[in-house]
């Protein structure tokens, strides 16, 4: 077959080579149908491709770097798929990862020990339970029981998201009182059922302030007080339930010192 003349055609292998990427890649990236070349030689099977081809092949890397799928990305280059829903997919990741790597920073910076941020709390469906407890090995066992039941009723984890805990004081006011009670619903994320419960709950997405903070356990209370203190500073109105989430705890990793130990207590806000 003769080329065109008036057309800069590459083989597949100048085609890798100028892309930064591999054969293989191209011929994946050709099977989940993003990639197209500009001919393929009907006696030898060789394939050739042009400029245009180069540039998608740009395009593919850029949205890699999203954390899509080969064949997530062909959906959406061609869009396949509902646009405005898939864009909203892609914040939720990003908002997930921000708030992933304020804790890793966070655990990381021997200078602070606490961070105030705005982030974007997700929609959650939860399986709960209600209990009292009053000392940190309750909580700890509390929900540690709570997770397995959710398990064990057969309810799919959503790996996503963390465990985390509310209370209808929204921790204001909170003292240290070792032998007195308080009542704590722990909540498990779960992929939402086909069917009705009324153990479970849906949390709407919201805009929350934040505070991130890490060390042992003895400096909770102090928390919750620097917390609500930030919110009237800044004259902040709540709009829902904090939720406190245990980032890093015993039953998750026995390995981690107490000292590192990760949380975050954030609360939905008014706009």
């Amino acid at each position: 077959m003769e080329l065109p003349k008036d057309v800069h055609l590459f083989t597949i292998r100048e085609l890798a080579r100028a892309c930064g990427t591999s054969r293989a890649t191209l011929l994946r990236m050709e099977e989940s149908g993003f990639l197209t070349p500009y001919l393929i030689d009907p006696d030898t099977g060789y394939r050739y491709y042009d400029a245009y081809n180069a540039a998608q092949v740009g395009q593919f890397m850029v949205l890699q770097t999203l954390g899509l799928t080969k064949n997530e990305i062909a959906d959406w280059y061609y869009q396949r798929v509902d646009i405005p829903a898939f864009i909203k997919e892609q914040r939720i990741k990003l908002a997930r990862m921000e708030r992933t790597l304020q804790m890793l920073e966070l655990r990381t910076d021997p200078h602070h020990s606490t961070l105030f941020s705005f982030i974007n709390l997700p929609e959650l469906v939860c399986y709960t339970a209600t209990r009292d407890v009053t000392t940190a090995k309750d909580i700890e066992a509390f929900f540690y029981k709570t997770h397995g039941e959710a398990i064990k009723e057969g309810f799919k984890m959503l790996g996503t998201e963390n465990m985390f805990a509310i209370r209808d004081d929204n921790w204001q006011g909170v003292t240290i009182d070792p032998e007195k009670p308080h009542r704590m619903t722990a909540c498990i994320p779960i992929i939402p059922p086909n069917h009705p419960d009324d153990r479970l709950i849906t949390l709407p997405a919201a805009r929350a302030f934040s505070l991130v903070a890490h060390g042992s356990y003895g400096v909770l209370y102090d928390l919750y007080q620097s917390f609500w203190s930030e919110i009237e500073n800044r004259g902040l109105k709540p709009a829902g339930q904090a939720r406190f989430i245990g980032l890093s705890v015993p039953f998750v990793s026995k390995n981690i010192s107490p000292d590192d130990y990760c949380y975050r207590l954030a609360i939905p806000v008014e706009s």
